[in-house]
């Protein structure tokens, strides 16, 4: 049902909780399972047999060594965190996440990313991703179970499909494929490197982040990307000693 849309785990520990995670997306009718560097032996027999019906989608499931290499084929990611960070990064609540969605990605493959079991997705993990979203809970705890946070996510979505009129009529987009930004991210980060942008070196994570983060909040077309990958290039390659 909502073939476009891939659920990803960062740093997941525990084989109950991917099998979990399963049921719940297909339960909901999301059948894309992405692993970024798992902390368990797989394939893991504990995960399929939590798994149940939705074994095939453990079976199935892409693992990858890191989010960067994860999100290379999306348009557009969201990652889900219990906390704001102390960065420059959009954040919207669960709510809000669902009408993004239907109204401005229908169509867009997109990436949702929840981290591990431990201590969550970092502060580079979310660098990499085009907005941060909170579930609203009670200010007792806010810190919710990864398959919980992620059953969440899979009812919301459902829910808010079943209740749409068949003559809605939703904005589609028509992006890349591929997340041209990721792409966009290297170019300028190996240029800027290669110039001695990033000083002193213990700060180059955070001028990193701080970059993707001033970028993302832009909402770049592709298009735009491509001029500033352009611009990028010319300025690299500028020979003054040419000019006439």
């Amino acid at each position: 049902m909502f073939k476009n849309i891939s659920i990803i785990l960062v740093d997941v520990q525990l084989p109950e909780n991917i099998g979990l995670v399963a049921r719940s997306m297909f339960n909901f009718g999301i059948t894309n399972l992405i692993l970024v560097n798992p902390k368990i032996s797989l394939p893991s027999e504990k995960a399929e047999a939590v798994a149940v019906d939705a074994v095939d989608l453990v079976k199935n499931a892409k693992i990858y060594n890191n989010l960067r290499d994860a999100l290379e084929n999306f348009t557009y990611s969201f990652a889900f965190t219990a906390r704001h960070r102390d960065m420059n990064k959009e954040f919207i609540n669960s709510q809000e996440i669902i009408s993004e969605i239907y109204v401005h990605h229908k169509e867009d493959n997109l990436g949702i990313v929840f981290g591990g079991e431990a201590s969550g997705l970092t502060n580079e993990h979310l660098s990499l991703v085009s907005k941060c979203v909170t579930i609203n809970t009670h200010s007792n705890l806010s810190s919710l179970n990864l398959s919980h946070a992620v059953s969440v996510f899979c009812y919301s979505l459902f829910s808010h499909k079943e209740s749409l009129n068949s003559n809605s009529n939703l904005h589609n987009l028509d992006d890349s494929p591929k997340n041209e930004l990721i792409y966009f991210f290297d170019h300028l980060e190996q240029e800027l490197e290669n110039r001695g942008f990033f000083e002193p070196p213990e700060k180059m994570p955070k001028m990193k982040q701080n970059l993707r983060n001033l970028f993302h909040r832009a909402d770049l077309n592709e298009r735009e990307i491509a001029t500033l990958r352009g611009v990028i290039t010319a300025l690299t390659s500028y020979d003054k000693s040419k000019k006439t």
